[in-house]
């Protein structure tokens, strides 16, 4: 949810990491269950991609309420 195509976000890792100090760095991707909140029938409800309709009324009018921030968690130097 937070935009990031992780496939892609993989292959660009792998790229520039060959033959550099990060050759053998390892990429740790993890997704979320994001959360949305339907203004149509006003029930919070668990969402896996953007615009998907609800499941309870069938609406599309959902607030993304969780699930959609990106941040680097950890990262290990020797």
């Amino acid at each position: 949810l937070a935009g990031v195509e992780v496939e892609a976000m993989r292959f660009c890792f792998d790229a520039v990491s060959r033959n550099s100090v990060l050759e053998g760095a390892a990429l740790d991707i993890v997704q979320p269950v994001g959360q949305a909140w339907c203004m149509q029938c006003a029930k919070t409800l668990p969402l896996r991609e953007r615009y998907q309709p609800c499941p309870e009324c069938g609406g599309y009018q959902l607030q993304v309420t969780g699930g959609d921030e990106m941040r680097i968690k950890e990262l290990e130097v020797e």
